[in-house]
């Protein structure tokens, strides 16, 4: 529960900043997504066997919905898919090796 919870925290936290604050500050006339890149770096460093990121992702997405002008389940189907998809990428095409005890062999 608390691997749900603390990073969906995050996802609100950087969420908020991000349409309050960042939202003056548009590089090029882009705003660049802080929850997408926190999603992408869950999804890389969590091990493979777990399941959290996926649920949160789609708590993250939900809490977005919430900021959005967008149709409410937007955000939560583009979170939990691109969390799908990064995981099968990298579980089809890179072994990473989270185990110490077996890289020190």
């Amino acid at each position: 529960m608390k691997k749900v919870i603390v990073p969906s925290l995050i996802f609100y936290f950087l969420v908020v900043f991000q349409a309050s604050f960042l939202a003056y500050f548009k590089f090029l006339s882009y705003l660049p997504s802080l929850a997408i890149i926190f999603l992408i770096f869950l999804n890389i460093f969590e091990k493979p066997q777990e399941k959290s990121v996926l649920i949160t992702s789609f708590v993250s997405g939900f809490i977005l919905d919430v900021f959005s002008s967008k149709p409410f389940g937007f955000y939560a189907l583009i979170f939990l898919s691109a969390s799908l998809i990064i995981r099968l990428v990298i579980k089809k095409y890179l072994k990473l090796e989270f185990d110490l005890k077996k890289s020190l062999r």
